[in-house]
């Protein structure tokens, strides 16, 4: 399709280990979204309750609600994954003469930026999961909370965000300069994550 002619494109130029047109930016964000989801957004969450000073009460609900919202939206990626099973950039670039779109061309030596998880493609698991994130912080400290977070996988400065949402656009983003998602499968996953 059309769609996923405009995926394909997107990856192929963003997603390439050399010869990309990323930004340093970019790269520096990709690097940055690698650790552990959960961990990352729960990290996120102490800080800002740090910052806002709650409640143990208030706490124990916050965690309680970002965690099982987090662990449902990883269930209901991971059961589309498996309805799905749609391939990875990785497999799909090189291979794209097997694809029936003459939009798409192979490139047979492109490579990501960094290693492709052995799971499906479709939707983003990272995607669902910081939506799922995101709503549930927004709902309990108003989206517009600015906070500053780490990686526990990127040695660069901690990164400011403005909302919860921008920094699940960021780690959206991500996953497609990394190079192992297409654009389709973190927007669909972060609707996963949302609706959950």
């Amino acid at each position: 399709s059309a769609a996923y002619t405009l995926d394909f494109d997107e990856v192929k130029t963003l997603g390439r280990a050399t010869g990309s047109s990323r930004t340093a930016d970019q790269t520096v964000i990709a690097f940055f979204w690698t650790d552990n989801t959960i961990s990352h957004w729960n990290r996120i969450a102490v800080s800002v309750a740090l910052d806002q000073r709650t409640t143990l009460s208030e706490n124990a609900r916050l965690f309680a609600l970002l965690n099982i919202a987090m662990a449902d939206a990883g269930i209901a990626v991971w059961d589309a994954k498996f309805l799905y099973r749609f391939w990875r950039p990785f497999t799909a670039i090189p291979l794209a003469g097997t694809d029936g779109n003459p939009s798409t061309v192979a490139y047979p030596d492109w490579k990501t930026l960094f290693v492709t998880p052995n799971h499906q493609e479709y939707p983003s698991g990272h995607g669902g999961l910081s939506g799922a994130a995101a709503r549930v912080l927004a709902s309990n400290f108003g989206d517009k909370t600015r906070f500053t977070h780490r990686s526990d996988t990127a040695p660069f400065a901690p990164r400011t965000h403005g909302s919860f949402s921008a920094a699940a656009d960021e780690a959206n983003n991500s996953r497609v300069y990394g190079g192992i998602h297409f654009r389709s499968a973190v927007r669909d996953g972060r609707m996963i994550g949302d609706n959950v």
